[in-house]
């Protein structure tokens, strides 16, 4: 026991000398550790909370849209009817000078052999008069 006694004197300045470097390297990695585990938290904590912010802003910019894109629907949706009533007026137009095309152009019970007879002035007018209001649907459906 005394040469343990002895070896423990002896080496006593260096013993000391190990524990303050012990305790110094451990206060390091305890501020180092404490440091980087609240630098990860705080971290995690602002994540989260522009993740929540991001996904609010995104719900608030595909509302936007989705009132923007009805607003649009809504303001077309007069022209759209406008323009398809134009258009079916012009195809009953077309139709109507088609006919009077049609019935000019047949021969009154003619021979077979017989040439086409030409057509009168009041037919003629007729035809044309049916082919202006057509074109003319057809302008105005067009605007």
């Amino acid at each position: 026991m005394a040469k343990l006694r002895d070896w423990l004197a002896r080496y006593r300045a260096r013993f000391v000398l190990i524990g303050h470097r012990m305790e110094a390297v451990t206060v390091l990695i305890l501020l180092l550790g404490g440091g980087m585990g609240t630098g990860y938290l705080f971290c995690v904590w602002q994540y989260r909370e522009l993740m929540a912010q991001q996904r609010d802003d995104h719900q608030a910019e595909i509302t936007r849209l989705q009132h923007a894109y009805t607003q649009t629907l809504q303001a077309l949706t007069p022209k759209v009817a406008a323009a398809a009533n134009a258009s079916a007026q012009a195809a009953e137009a077309s139709v109507e000078a088609a006919k009077s095309v049609k019935r000019a152009a047949r021969p009154a019970i003619a021979p077979a052999t017989a040439a086409p007879r030409p057509l009168s002035e009041a037919e003629r007018q007729d035809v044309n008069r049916d082919i202006e209001a057509a074109n003319r649907k057809v302008r105005e459906a067009r605007k």
